[in-house]
């Protein structure tokens, strides 16, 4: 019996395997963003008890809120440096490899948390965890694309902000019973312990065909080809790939740097992209997003009116926290299959609409002192937030962007989003102080205006073409609203463009 051609597919097993295992670095970034929410109090107050050593080690780090907050904000600083700094190595040395290498400075951070004698101290560790999940998160996200056929993407695509959300999750209820002296330190230091995992599991597998073949590593690429999809005949695909490698690097095998891409001293005009890529992120952000992950138990306790005490039991707003990870899991999931059944464009919209509207209500409930209405529509604003702004700016510089461009536009609105963590990270305690109930309302503002700028920005890229998105969207900034601008689906095509 013949078999079919591979491009058609759906996921494979060993596909499946490959983004699974590649996605622990994405784990391992939720988790350090979530580490800092439950036991921050609790460190730099000492409210446990009067600090003290514990194996010689200080049970707690007195420091203020400021100080906390860039203590928090250490890590997307890192981020930063990570997702800038590790673009060429990605290009030279291959996703896989990148990938794996990450994880040592992320087990160098570990050290640094479990051994931290003082807030300075603790603020290297964020960063240099930092640098290892920034550089990890981009390249994951490049992976993924290029190992994956069209239909598969639609699902997986959307695994790094699956992967941060379990992460979160699993940080946050570990906090439940790691947040009091001297287990904090474990807490924090368990990112080492993922970082092994996630190397010992990507021993197994292959590097990203895309790459390879951009390297003339035919061979190679074929073989790891055909181990993503063993079931279907990858002649046409293969062939395809090569094809699409050759249009999109030149004869040069081009590869442009951040630098060249900002400018614009590309091949192709690349405007549209960048300028999407990075509003993408950067109103993923400006959502209001990380003022919820970072300071949910404030944020609840705030809510709760519940004053600020020391329990070896979960507080209320400690419980509720939890409770929001888990939900914000399950909404990641369920999202990745409304990723295969709605447009990227209509979840877009829809998420950044829906995220005004409970902005409104959270400001509505705080002010008027309905506490369970502000605490639902915390849920549902962080629910929502995981269908649309959450996972697909990781997807978007893949699906329309040249693989010579694609790792420095995936740095640069990775840095936008890093950025616009630690600002949120910095400012939004102190906004809640001052304003009270009606933060959100800034945040309703921010999401409407990214539903009228993605009305007209954002193309609609669902089980299209990179070759086509490419070359249809490579004019320039323009009104994709407009015919001329829109991408039959492959489907459609029976196109075996990666």
């Amino acid at each position: 019996m013949s078999k079919v051609p591979s491009h058609t597919l759906g996921i494979t097993k060993y596909q499946l395997f490959c983004v699974l295992a590649a996605s622990i670095s994405s784990l391992n970034f939720g988790w350090n963003i979530s580490a800092t929410n439950l036991p921050g109090d609790i460190i730099i107050k000492c409210l446990a008890n009067p600090k003290h050593n514990i194996a010689g080690l200080p049970s707690c780090l007195p420091a203020n809120d400021i100080t906390w907050g860039l203590v928090v904000g250490g890590f997307p600083i890192g981020a930063l440096i990570g997702a800038l700094s590790c673009t060429r190595f990605a290009d030279k040395y291959g996703r896989k490899s990148v990938l794996m290498y990450s994880n040592l400075i992320s087990i160098a951070s570990a050290v640094l948390y479990g051994t931290a004698i003082n807030i300075p101290m603790l603020a290297i560790a964020r960063i240099v965890a930092g640098i290892a999940q920034g550089c990890a998160n981009g390249t994951f996200t490049n992976y993924v694309v290029e190992i994956t056929t069209p239909r598969a993407r639609n699902s997986l695509g959307s695994m790094t902000q699956m992967s941060i959300s379990i992460g979160q999750m699993l940080s946050i209820i570990a906090s439940l019973g790691l947040s009091h002296p001297p287990l904090w330190r474990i807490l924090f230091a368990l990112t080492g312990v993922i970082s092994l995992v996630n190397m010992a599991l990507l021993v197994f597998c292959v590097e990203s065909p895309k790459w390879l073949a951009c390297k003339g590593r035919l061979d190679d690429a074929k073989l790891a080809l055909r181990q993503l999809r063993k079931s279907g005949d990858c002649t046409e695909e293969f062939q395809s790939l090569v094809d699409s490698v050759q249009a999109e690097m030149g004869p040069k095998a081009y590869t442009a740097s951040i630098f060249d891409v900002i400018r614009g001293k590309t091949p192709d005009n690349l405007r549209h992209q960048l300028v999407l890529a990075v509003l993408a992120m950067a109103f993923q952000q400006l959502s209001g997003i990380s003022g919820v992950a970072f300071y949910s138990t404030k944020l609840f306790g705030s809510v709760t009116t519940q004053a600020v005490e020391y329990s070896i039991k979960p507080t209320m707003a400690q419980i509720l926290t939890a409770v929001l990870a888990i939900v914000g899991t399950a909404a990641t999931l369920f999202g990745m299959g409304m990723a295969g059944l709605f447009g990227r464009k209509t979840l877009m919209l829809f998420s950044h609409g829906s995220m005004a509207l409970f902005s409104v209500l959270i400001s509505v409930g705080t002010v008027m002192g309905f506490d369970a209405l502000a605490i639902a529509m915390v849920f549902a604003f962080y629910s929502v937030y995981l269908l649309g702004p959450g996972p697909l700016p990781w997807v978007f510089p893949g699906e329309m962007t040249p693989i010579y461009a694609v790792s420095s536009i995936v740095a640069i609105s990775g840095s936008v989003g890093y950025i616009g963590i630690f600002t949120i990270g910095m400012t939004f305690a102190p906004l809640l102080n001052a304003l009270g109930g009606y933060t959100f309302l800034i945040f309703a503002a921010t999401n409407l205006l990214a539903v009228v700028l993605f009305m007209f920005l954002l193309p609609e890229t669902k089980d299209c073409s990179v070759t086509d998105t490419i070359k249809t969207h490579s004019v320039g900034i323009h009104n994709v609203m407009l015919h001329q601008y829109r991408v039959a689906p492959s489907s459609k095509k029976d196109d075996a463009s990666f």
